[in-house]
């Protein structure tokens, strides 16, 4: 890539970020959506001849004919694009491309049966099918698992790093760095496994969706079946009732799957900048970075802010396809497809904010000692403790009682000593009197290890 290359491109993803997002722009770009619907008319005209028999295609041919799809390039997309000027309809252009290249391949015989009983949404509902899924299974999934594996690797040394847990940003109980980042890896495990099942649907049956000018000339053809065989044979799900459009739910699922993603991807930055900001994660400084341009102390959370900012924008984008792409007027109406035109914007912006929040993630490392410290300076999250064991000791007011000692109140391990000395069960009391407060956090290092074992083990087999 030239230094200068796009400096000015409108598109932070065709500039600034343009790297990041290369492997992407290959699937999402009007090349790629060209070739993508070159597959989807040569895959077809394969299948309809050998359905039909109207022309014998020997291997030799067919390896020939799917050679055009391997071989094509930015220079082929240029010829799609001038047959596109002239006709002024995108599907019709690769139409007319494909006429040439079987033109070129001495394979004349063949040219009528390009797109033949066809609509233009059979190519593109095939097309953009086949984009989401290499999207998905390419890119969208490897970068979700390794976020999966960032937060893992921050997790595991902090098992039983002991914190001071925060509900309304108050004191709460005591838990630990380990288990805290373990909540969204759980989170995001249940959207990778969701993700990976997920099929596209496709369809290929004309107009309005009956099969019109199939079952018109070759009424004794099974033409569902066929649909079905072409369909699952690309690694699409079809759908046989449809109008001129495939619903659009398959592609909401994702969408709204990747919207979860997305938000918890906010979830998690917004978590780990405030552990920063609050000193329990520190932050790894590079020596040529700089932080602030003017104050040469600071070391910025920038990883983190990206991830927030990309996927707050691709969430953005996701919901309104999600809102947008299941309803089309009557048979079909075109509002959708300057829409779809910007999935891959959507799915490059998810892909930044997961690579920030990996390198951001790589970046930290727990503060161990402050955060064991400040759990000691607050010894009134005993207070849970404290009043369940007078409950277990026969205290109907002991909610209260302890209320009344420890909200707003300076709480002392000289209350905690003066409450327990009230416990007349002799072990309730001791159990109080032995607890230290960096210890009072539940099953949160068992229940950390035993999950992130099993996660460990899944990521190992997908």
């Amino acid at each position: 890539m030239s230094p200068s290359h796009g400096l000015n491109s409108i598109s932070p993803l065709d500039g600034r970020y343009a790297p990041r997002v290369k492997n992407l722009a290959i699937i999402f770009s009007e090349s790629g959506l060209i070739k993508f619907r070159v597959k989807a008319e040569v895959e077809y005209l394969l299948a309809f001849l050998s359905e039909t028999k109207l022309v014998s295609v020997t291997t030799k041919k067919t390896a020939a004919i799917r050679q055009i799809v391997e071989r094509f390039d930015e220079k082929q997309a240029r010829q799609v694009k001038q047959y596109e000027a002239t006709c002024r309809h995108d599907v019709k252009a690769v139409e007319y491309f494909l006429r040439a290249e079987l033109k070129r391949l001495g394979m004349d015989e063949l040219i009528p049966y390009i797109h033949f009983g066809l609509t233009s949404e059979d190519t593109n509902s095939v097309a953009y099918g086949l984009m989401l899924q290499t999207s998905l299974h390419q890119e969208i999934l490897p970068q979700i698992k390794k976020v999966i594996v960032g937060l893992v690797q921050l997790a595991e040394p902090n098992i039983s790093a002991v914190m001071m847990g925060r509900t309304h940003g108050q004191p709460a109980v005591p838990t630990t760095m380990g288990k805290e980042l373990l909540v969204f890896v759980k989170r995001l495990v249940a959207e990778y496994q969701s993700l990976a099942v997920l099929s596209i649907e496709a369809k290929c049956n004309g107009a309005v969706g009956n099969w019109h000018v199939h079952d018109l000339f070759f009424p004794n053809n099974n033409w569902p079946k066929f649909s079905e065989r072409l369909i699952k044979n690309l690694g699409l799900q079809p759908n046989d009732v449809t109008t001129q459009i495939v619903p659009a739910e398959s592609m909401v699922k994702y969408f709204q799957s990747l919207i979860r993603v997305n938000q918890i991807i906010i979830d998690c930055a917004r978590d780990c900048w405030q552990y920063i900001s609050a000193d329990y994660l520190h932050q790894i400084p590079r020596e040529k970075e700089v932080g602030s341009s003017t104050m040469p102390q600071k070391v910025n959370p920038i990883d983190f802010e990206n991830a927030e900012g990309n996927a707050g924008l691709a969430t953005a984008l996701l919901a309104h396809f999600t809102e947008k792409l299941p309803i089309s007027r009557l048979q079909r109406d075109l509002s959708d497809s300057t829409v779809k035109r910007s999935i891959g914007v959507a799915l490059g912006h998810s892909l930044l904010a997961m690579q920030s929040l990996v390198k951001g993630l790589s970046r930290v490392e727990a503060n161990r000692q402050l955060m064991l410290t400040e759990v000691r300076h607050h010894p009134e999250m005993m207070a849970e403790a404290i009043q369940s064991a007078l409950r277990l000791d026969g205290r109907a007011n002991a909610y209260e009682l302890v209320k009344r000692q420890s909200r707003g109140k300076e709480f002392s391990e000289q209350t905690i000593h003066m409450i327990s000395q009230q416990i007349k069960d002799p072990v309730y009391r001791q159990i109080l009197i032995n607890l230290k407060i960096e210890d009072y956090t539940g099953l949160a290092v068992k229940l950390t290890k035993s999950e992130i074992k099993k996660i460990k083990k899944y990521l190992a087999k997908n």
